[in-house]
């Protein structure tokens, strides 16, 4: 069986992958003769299944929240292993205490911090990275206050955008669930009344019962759906879901503008930390959710180490809007760049929350409409037959 293991290699770096060896020998020493020391081994039906279904991270703001607690108890001055220490006792969520604990054990065993770090296993890649740079003189409580703010921002993004379309979705929901009930027991009881007396069904009624009956079709293979989107990653790619996703009406765009924010104002963060901009830029295409994204820009690392500028690479990619490589354009040429990749964060953020906005003030009328129809469609569905049924009782 294969395992899945997590490491770090000779030169630092935070490694992870799939290996498979012969019965018998221990996947351990296999990955230390290959110069990989392993943090963490597992096997890949067991991670997967914790990672689907059971596997629970901490939030982005509780990391936020810890990585901001310890840069002010360096600051107080405190060593790095008792705000470690200290951070651990405070902390609620039993995972990150956990995490602070293990890291301060592999700096007490001398392990080098951006090591130790990794063995939290709930710390971004792109802190880890700028943790070596620390470890080579840079002001570490200055690097954790930065990496804590972008968690921050980007937590702040999330709760935003998903308390603006709660509302549309709660209404939404609970008038789908009336429907529901009524087209699924309340038509049909009615529905056997007017047939038992002679009579024709009225076309609405016809129209609901024959909805009311591949409903109850969909109930049957709502389990399968549920297994198809659990195993969606492995029956299609995570790039061409992605793909397809940006194409999206309204969410592919707001998308697109929250990966360009997330872009920009992780190569801020890097390129504040000192973070030469070669793995600067590698590192915030990291931090891009979007796998489409992340492959179409894989190689503009290399053509930076060129020599080429970064707005030129980016522009040459078809990926990134003008006013985007315009104004990284106009940082590079004023020596300002770091001063255009915040300007660029928050103007792609705002057009993101702008449309955001935009939408749900349009959506929740639009639900309201939705839900006036079909309530308007039940209950004429139910009124006629009540009608035919009083006229036949009349007669």
């Amino acid at each position: 069986m294969k395992k899945i293991y997590k490491g770090i290699d000779q030169f630092g770096n935070l490694r992870t992958g799939k290996v498979e060896v012969p019965e018998g020998v221990s996947v351990y020493e296999f990955l230390l003769s290959q110069g990989i020391r392993p943090i963490k081994i597992e096997d890949e039906s067991e991670s997967f299944w914790k990672k689907e279904l059971f596997k629970r991270k901490p939030s982005q703001e509780d990391v936020a929240f810890v990585l901001t607690q310890l840069s002010l108890l360096l600051s107080s001055g405190l060593s790095l292993t008792k705000a470690l220490e200290v951070a651990g006792e405070q902390a609620e969520d039993r995972r990150i205490r956990q995490a602070l604990l293990s890291t301060k054990e592999a700096i007490e065993k001398g392990e080098s911090i951006h090591q130790a770090f990794g063995r939290g296993e709930i710390f971004p890649e792109f802190l880890l990275e700028m943790l070596r740079t620390a470890e080579r003189g840079e002001n570490l409580e200055r690097v954790l206050e930065i990496a804590g703010e972008f968690l921050r921002r980007m937590s702040e993004i999330r709760a935003k955008v998903f308390s603006s379309l709660t509302y549309p979705a709660f209404v939404i929901l609970f008038s789908f669930l009336s429907v529901l009930v009524v087209v699924k027991w309340v038509i049909p009881k009615v529905a056997s009344v007017l047939l038992s007396l002679g009579k024709d069904l009225p076309l609405i009624t016809k129209v609901l019962l024959l909805f009311s009956k591949l409903l109850g079709y969909a109930l049957y293979l709502l389990p399968l759906l549920i297994l198809l989107l659990t195993l969606r990653r492995r029956l299609i790619s995570k790039e061409n879901l992605d793909k397809y996703f940006l194409k999206l009406p309204i969410f592919g765009k707001v998308s697109f503008y929250f990966q360009l924010s997330r872009f920009a104002g992780s190569l801020y963060m890097a390129l504040s930390s000192g973070i030469p901009i070669v793995r600067a830029v590698s590192l915030s295409i990291g931090t891009m959710t979007n796998e489409h994204l992340r492959k179409r820009l894989r190689d503009v690392p290399e053509e930076l180490s060129k020599g080429r500028s970064l707005s030129e690479v980016l522009g040459d990619t078809g990926m990134f809007p003008p006013l985007f490589v315009s104004l990284l354009a106009t940082g590079e040429k004023s020596g300002e760049l770091e001063k255009s990749l915040d300007l660029l964060e928050r103007v792609y953020d705002q057009q993101a929350m702008r449309k955001i906005n935009l939408w749900v003030r349009l959506a929740e009328p639009l639900a309201m409409l939705v839900v006036g129809i079909l309530i308007a469609f039940v209950v004429l569905s139910v009124i006629l037959p009540i009608s035919e049924i009083s006229g036949g009782v009349r007669r």
